[in-house]
């Protein structure tokens, strides 16, 4: 008797612990971006010159569901293909000394630019 009492508390208890898990959490919404901020990753800084190269960030990509050797290396080219776009695609900003001071490599920020006689320099940047 003792021991039909234990393991029928013991399954109530795996069965709510279930339930629990299967409820999961609500995926956090995120709200947009104002018009005309935009975010990247800053990979170089000179202070010296007072400019900035900032990668747009990636997309998050869906990997191929590859199932052979040809779909497999098709997939991994197509990767190859994107990162080294995606390299090309990190743009240089002139950035003003007061802002540049709170700017490292590798920050992840959102920043808003304007063209100036030609020149895209940054008039706010926050880092994340």
């Amino acid at each position: 008797m003792m021991l039909t009492k234990a393991i029928l508390a013991g399954s109530i208890l795996v069965a709510i612990g279930s339930a629990a898990l299967a409820q999961g959490s609500q995926p956090i919404k995120q709200t947009p971006l104002p018009p005309g901020v935009q975010t990247g990753v800053v990979t170089v800084v000179n202070r010296l010159n007072g400019t900035v190269v900032i990668e747009p960030t990636k997309d998050s990509a869906k990997s191929a569901d590859a199932t052979d050797a040809a779909a497999k290396a098709a997939a991994e080219k197509a990767a190859t293909e994107k990162a080294a776009a995606e390299e090309a695609a990190a743009e240089h900003f002139k950035i003003k000394s007061g802002l540049i001071d709170g700017v490292h490599a590798g920050d992840k920020v959102k920043f808003s630019v304007a063209d100036t006689d030609g020149t895209k320099t940054i008039t706010k940047i926050d880092a994340d």
